[in-house]
């Protein structure tokens, strides 16, 4: 090979780097920007990647099917860069109009999660597909041009899916981390357009410099056709037809292993994709569930990917690809998946936080790397070895074929996660679904060594061999209830669900009279007396504030004690809200600090996203109670900014009071800060409550809450049994006003107000005493 060509090759690999960059710059960006839209539910976020993967897989697949024929797919390359960067760049303008559409559209579907989850599909379809269908075509158009040496076509596109998912781990950290933090969400896409353009330029570049080599191997290309004439008809159809004669280097499969190896990798895509949602869903016990954690995890799962790809590759330039190969990992796969879960089980043993001091990104990387690095690299070394089985090492409808493989996977890809996040973890829990995924596993790699005719005796027996270790390995798992969390007293476990979005588990200490909840890891509703006296007041104040309101909207249900205390007040209508259905039914074991407030007939529950049920919502509401969790969580952080109080004063009626809970604990006193002023700066009458411990609020009405206005609210508390029993009273309750509106203004300063574009909570690490 000459020096040119070398360093071209070079030139393709890094530019495909680049794009893998910017691929996943837009899918961070593009999940965040929606959430403005549709919400941070499950459901919406399926939506969003569903549409993502559904152009990929379409892009591989259609593209795939026509680039073989192209004489310069280099220039093919440099016109998809560009017009993915022109569809990227307009894409934040387009989910903002689509804000705008969304709610009188939305309300005029019918009535059920169902057809508001299609309506969501439909417009990210609508709005992302366009530009993954050409992210997706890329993959066929750049392996048509860089595979071009029959006998190690595995290998090539083994390192084409190296460099790009290389750059899609980077790209996922480098947002998840820098760029949403220090530019903003729509910057942050312009930034990845302006990669996806340099990477159109270099393609153009590397066509003036040596343009009788850019013409994508063409010379190579008829070498290749003219002895592998016979294999046309049966590739057209399927892809897998016998050839008359092998090519040089050529493996000699037959058609019926090719099919069952495409298959099989559409199904090992359900199973990956499968194992993610359950890792995401078991490593979030571990973590702090903040923006960035998602993206920590995915980047860890992608760089595994890569190295995988890269040892295969490795491999593959010194030795043929078999079944045995696809067979041994997939074998290897499913015992693994389920030793990962007694890693999971014994992280809490480890104490590897104190290590770090908290829940740190040091600390939730090293989590990540431990239990999901081993597994994904095997998942990694998948696709050079299919990509070489499944072209049989020859570089005639390389485009065809790698396009259509890839597009199998994702399609497979596609179903796991929806098939496991809303069907197999609600019906069989994390545990037993890891099991099933691992089961699947056993049975791809004991069919392959099937198919596999060359291979020893021995690995007959490896099928066998790999079941009865994964038996064996289940058999000696620890319980499954809130697997690998650090509280598993089982014996005081009195509530456990593991749903679609959330893991919920209910532990009650009788001696000390004393209940806690814990969603997906984190500790909430904990009934110690600081805590109840911060429901009380959550719920007592507004309606204290607004006597005979009419109806109450409450964002954040959790298990119902601020709502049960309103409720004390014979309001008609409160409209509660949550996302997670697992904690209004344990909100049952809360009765006697909820005042039995699922039986109440004024009660409308409502499981969404609460600022998407605020932006939806068509009437106005007395009172507004904002309960939501700490604002680093991945989950709330959209229930701070400048928008989402704009949205609250466009539902809050003319008397209407707003109120909210804003945590001390875990947050710089910069972000406090921020927080407070961007209320004040859309409700400037706005009083600032405590009843101490780490507990704030935010109180806010139309009009000054003057001295008389207090006086009054003090009154009516005293003449109410249940407020004094639950706050104590006047003078106690008075005691809560931490800062009226002169101290709070003086407090807060000048300084930037918090928009959906540049909201990023780090949370803070507790100071040592």
């Amino acid at each position: 090979m000459r020096p040119y060509s070398r360093a071209r090759r070079s030139g393709l690999l890094l530019l495909f780097f680049l794009s893998g960059v910017s691929g996943l710059i837009y899918q961070i960006a593009w999940v965040r920007q929606s959430v403005f839209t549709f919400g941070v539910s499950i459901y919406a976020y399926s939506t969003v990647i569903g549409a993502y993967m559904i152009g990929l897989a379409l892009g591989s697949y259609l593209m795939g099917r026509r680039i073989d024929a192209h004489a310069r797919p280099l220039r093919t390359y440099a016109a998809l860069e560009v017009g993915i960067a022109a569809l990227a760049a307009l894409s934040p303008f387009l989910l903002g109009a689509l804000h705008g559409i969304y709610p009188g559209l939305s309300n005029a579907l019918p009535a059920g999660g169902f057809w508001l989850t299609l309506g969501r599909l439909v417009f990210s379809l609508a709005v992302l597909t366009p530009t993954t269908f050409l992210i997706g075509a890329t993959l066929p158009v750049m392996s048509r041009i860089y595979a071009t040496h029959g006998g190690r076509v595995g290998s090539d596109v083994g390192r084409l899916y190296l460099v790009n998912t290389a750059g899609a781990a980077l790209g996922c950290v480098l947002t998840g981390l820098v760029f949403l933090r220090y530019l903003g969400a729509r910057e942050t896409i312009f930034l990845g357009a302006a990669i996806n353009l340099f990477v159109a330029g270099g393609a153009l570049a590397l066509i003036r410099l040596a343009p009788a080599r850019m013409a994508g191997g063409a010379a190579t290309g008829a070498r290749d056709a003219a002895s592998e004439a016979g294999d046309t008809a049966a590739d057209s159809a399927v892809g897998t037809g016998p050839a008359t004669e092998p090519a040089e280097g050529a493996l000699p499969i037959p058609a019926g292993a090719l099919r069952y190896v495409a298959v099989a990798y559409g199904i090992s895509g359900f199973i990956a994709l499968g194992y993610e949602v359950v890792w995401a869903r078991i490593l979030y016990i571990h973590s702090s569930h903040a923006a960035y954690s998602f993206s920590l995890m995915l980047t860890v799962f992608l760089t595994g990917l890569a190295l995988g790809s890269a040892g295969a590759s490795w491999i593959l330039r010194r030795k043929r690809a078999t079944l045995r190969h696809f067979g041994a990992i997939q074998l290897a796969l499913g015992l693994l998946a389920v030793l990962i879960l007694h890693a999971f089980a014994r992280l809490p043993a480890l104490h590897l936080e104190d290590w770090f001091g908290g829940y740190t990104v040091s600390y939730e990387f090293l989590i990540a790397f431990v239990t999901l690095f081993p597994p994904t690299l095997l998942l990694g070394a998948l696709f050079p070895v299919v990509g070489s089985l499944y072209t049989r090492e020859r570089t005639q409808l390389v485009g065809l074929r790698i396009g259509r493989v890839n597009a199998f996977n994702t399609v497979g890809a596609i179903a796991g996660s929806l098939g496991a996040g809303f069907v197999l973890v609600p019906l069989l829990g994390l545990r037993n679904t890891t099991v099933a995924l691992a089961v699947l596993n056993l049975a791809l790699g004991a069919v392959a060594l099937r198919f596999d005719r060359g291979g020893r005796r021995a690995l007959r027996l490896a099928p066998a061999g790999a079941m009865v270790a994964t038996v064996l390995a289940v058999a000696i798992l620890p319980t499954g209830f809130y697997l690998g969390s650090y509280y598993t007293e089982t014996d005081r476990l009195i509530f456990y669900k593991e749903g679609v979005e959330t893991t919920v588990a209910v532990l009650e200490v009788p001696e000390d009279n004393f209940k806690i909840s814990f969603v997906n890891g984190r500790d909430e509703v904990p009934t110690d007396r600081a805590s109840m006296s911060a429901f009380r007041l959550l719920g007592h104040l507004p309606p204290l504030l607004r006597p005979g309101a009419r109806n109450a909207l409450v964002l954040s249900f959790g298990n119902g004690i601020a709502t049960g205390t309103m409720n004390t007040h014979d309001i008609p209508v409160i409209d509660a809200v949550d996302l997670s259905p697992e904690m209004m039914e344990a909100a049952a074991v809360y009765s006697e600090e909820n005042y039995d407030v699922l039986d109440s007939d004024r009660l409308r529950l409502h499981v969404e996203d609460g600022r998407n049920f605020l932006l939806r919502a068509e009437e106005s509401y007395d009172i507004i109670s904002v309960d939501a969790t700490h604002p680093a969580n991945a989950s709330s952080w959209a229930l701070f900014t400048s928008e989402f109080y704009r949205l609250i004063e466009s539902r809050l009626a003319a008397d209407g009071v707003f109120m909210q809970w804003i945590p001390i604990h875990g947050v710089r006193e910069d972000d406090y800060r921020d927080i407070l002023r961007t209320v004040w700066d859309i409700f400037p009458n706005m009083v600032l409550w405590s009843t101490g411990s780490t507990h704030s609020y935010v109180v806010a009405t139309r009009e000054p809450m003057s001295s008389v206005v207090m006086q009054s609210v003090l009154t009516r508390a005293a003449a109410n049994p249940i407020v004094v029993r639950d706050l104590g009273p006047p003078e106690t309750i008075a005691g809560y006003v931490a800062m009226a509106e002169a101290d709070l203004t003086g407090y807060i300063g000048r300084g930037p107000v918090i928009t959906d574009n540049d909201a990023f909570f780090m949370p803070s690490r507790p100071t040592p005493e």
